[in-house]
């Protein structure tokens, strides 16, 4: 009886959750633990019970997912819950973009190499791309850079540079492998350009 009590305390948990504080859904958990008495079979039940309603919960939730892993197994220790090694338990959340960051608007008029005005925090996110879209009348190498510090001056080139034709428009994603905290990128030009304009913005998928 009370294990069937406290599954549908649970389904009505997870069935209006919505927007309710992690904190909550913990507290709520929290005041039905089985007592330090209760069978193995009931802590067991009671352990599913937990998962099953905050995985829909951290579904919802794409940053500081490494910490809240974390708080979830630091909270069943405390509760004496502790998975048997050799036991898993992976939690899936939506990869979801972020807003577009313009990281670089000028119209080129000479030759030279010219940075990024800033560089991009990849510090959390799981893929990066580089949009580059170009109006200018001549042909433009891109060379994407990276450091683990916010400065252009020391960042180092990430593979080989990239050809963008005139009025041409390309996007940039480094692989796993090149990964830095910090993304930039310099523009190159062999031939001044007369006309157009040079954009680039980035995209950091969570």
């Amino acid at each position: 009886m009370q294990q069937r009590e406290r599954g549908s305390a649970v389904g009505l948990l997870v069935g209006g959750v919505g927007g309710t504080a992690l904190g909550l859904v913990l507290a709520t958990l929290l005041a039905a633990k089985p007592a330090e008495a209760a069978t193995p079979d009931e802590k067991l039940n009671y352990l599913v019970d937990l998962l099953t309603a905050l995985m829909p919960v951290l579904a919802e939730v794409a940053e500081g997912q490494t910490a809240l892993n974390l708080s979830l197994q630091q909270w069943l220790a405390t509760q004496g819950i502790e998975l048997e090694p050799g036991i898993e338990v992976t939690i899936k959340t939506q990869w979801l973009a972020q807003d577009p960051e313009e990281i670089y608007n000028n119209n080129i008029r000479s030759i030279g190499t010219f940075p990024t005005d800033r560089m991009i925090s990849w510090t959390r996110g799981k893929r990066l791309v580089l949009k580059v879209e170009s109006s200018l009348d001549q042909a433009i190498q891109i060379q994407l850079v990276g450091n683990i510090d916010e400065d252009m001056a020391l960042a180092a080139p990430i593979n080989g540079p990239l050809a963008c034709g005139a009025n041409g428009n390309i996007t940039v994603g480094p692989a796993w492998d090149d990964w830095h905290p910090f993304i930039g990128a310099l523009i190159t030009t062999a031939v001044a350009p007369t006309t157009g304009i040079l954009k680039i913005r980035t995209v950091i998928q969570e």
